[in-house]
């Protein structure tokens, strides 16, 4: 949606560079996916232990990310606004 009224208004050199950057994006995730499921470990790793403030906020955040996934109207319309106010 963005994309496409970046496009539409004459942007396509922003789009060119945007178009890039998610194909290196998509290189990325795909080598983190990579290493989660086809690597094996060499050996066990302790635990992670987090302090209460990181945790409270990976709790916050994963509830945001969810939220925003249920309930995605609200961050159309955030969408909308952006693209209404490009020249």
């Amino acid at each position: 949606m963005v994309f496409t009224a970046a496009m539409q208004r004459g942007y396509f050199l922003l789009v060119l560079i945007a178009m890039i950057n998610v194909v290196v994006s998509l290189y990325y995730y795909i080598q983190v996916v990579k290493a989660v499921f086809v690597s094996e470990a060499d050996e066990d790793q302790p635990a992670i232990n987090l302090s209460a403030p990181t945790t409270i906020l990976t709790a916050v955040m994963i509830v945001v990310i969810v939220a925003g996934g249920i309930f995605p109207r609200y961050l159309f319309h955030l969408a909308s606004a952006a693209v209404k106010t490009l020249p």
